[in-house]
C-alpha cells in the first residue's frame, strides 16, 4: 500500500488522518502475481483498530491508557471508522483524481475568495454536502492554521510497504513486471519519472514553472548561504513566444 497522511479538514482544522492506497495484486511465496477483486472491508476495520490501538500501547505503557484501550475494544466492536467504498468504474481519470486528493496542499489560492489586509476568507464542501461554505478569520489567525500543518523537517508524509517500497524483497519483481509494458508506454513513463516537472504536468495537469501570463520561469543561479547551510532558488522570467 501507499499511505499518505493529512493532518488538516477541509475547513482547515486540526484532523490527522491517513489515505490509504491498496494494490489489488500481490506476490505469494510462490513468486507468482496474484489478483484480488475484493478487501474484506469489516477486516480491514478490525486490522485498523488492532493496529493504531496496538502500536500506541507500546508508547503509552500506563494503567490508565491500558483501561481506555480496553474501553475502546468494548464500544467498538465493528471496529474503528475506515471509508473504503468499493471502486465500481475504475478508470484513468479515478487515478489521476486520487493522486491529485492525496497530493493536494492544506488550501488552494484558488478557495481563498478575499482579504481587505485585515481578514481572510475562504471556501470549503462540507462532507455530505455540495454547496459551498465559507469561514473568515484574521491574517494572523488565518496563518497560525496553515503552519501548524508544516511537517518537521525530514518527516515523510508519504511511505510505502509492500512491493512497493524499495528495501521489500518483492519490489525487484514489480519492477520487472512493470518492464514486460510494451516499449512507446515505457519510454513515456521513462520520460515522466525522469523530471519533476514532467510529474506534476502529468498527474497534477499543470507546468509549475509557468505564470498564468503565459511566460516561463528559468533558472539563473543557485546560490548559497554559507551560514544558515540554505539553497535559493533565484530564477527570472522569460516570455517563450
Amino acid at each position: 500500500m501507499i499511505c499518505v497522511l493529512h493532518t488538516f479538514g477541509r475547513d482547515l482544522k486540526w484532523n490527522p488522518h491517513i489515505h490509504m492506497i491498496l494494490s489489488e495484486e500481490a506476490i505469494g511465496t510462490s513468486n507468482k502475481w496474484k489478483r484480488f477483486g475484493h478487501i474484506n472491508y469489516e477486516g480491514l476495520r478490525h486490522s485498523w483498530q488492532y493496529c493504531i490501538l496496538k502500536v500506541m500501547s507500546e508508547k503509552i505503557a500506563t494503567p490508565e491508557f491500558k483501561a481506555l484501550v480496553d474501553k475502546l475494544y468494548l464500544n467498538y466492536k465493528d471496529g474503528f471508522y475506515v471509508n473504503a467504498p468499493p471502486i465500481e468504474n475504475f478508470s484513468v481519470g479515478l487515478v489521476n483524481y486520487i493522486v491529485r486528493y492525496a497530493g493536494r496542499p492544506v488550501l488552494a489560492q484558488s478557495r481563498i475568495t478575499d482579504y481587505d489586509g485585515e481578514l481572510v476568507t475562504f471556501t470549503y464542501t462540507p462532507h455530505g454536502s455540495d454547496e459551498l461554505a465559507s469561514e473568515t478569520f484574521s491574517a494572523f489567525d488565518f496563518i497560525k492554521k496553515l503552519i501548524i500543518h508544516i511537517p518537521d523537517r525530514s518527516f515523510r508524509m508519504i511511505r510505502y510497504f509492500g512491493f512497493y517500497a524499495i528495501g521489500s524483497s518483492k519490489h525487484q519483481q514489480y519492477l520487472r513486471r512493470i518492464k514486460r509494458i510494451d516499449p512507446c508506454t515505457h519510454k513515456k513513463l521513462k520520460w515522466i519519472y525522469g523530471s519533476w516537472r514532467e510529474r506534476i504536468k502529468h498527474f497534477f495537469l499543470y507546468d509549475p514553472i509557468k505564470c498564468i501570463c503565459g511566460t516561463h520561469m528559468e533558472l539563473i543561479d543557485i546560490l548559497k548561504d554559507s551560514r544558515a547551510v540554505a539553497f535559493y532558488l533565484a530564477y527570472s522570467w522569460f516570455n517563450t513566444s
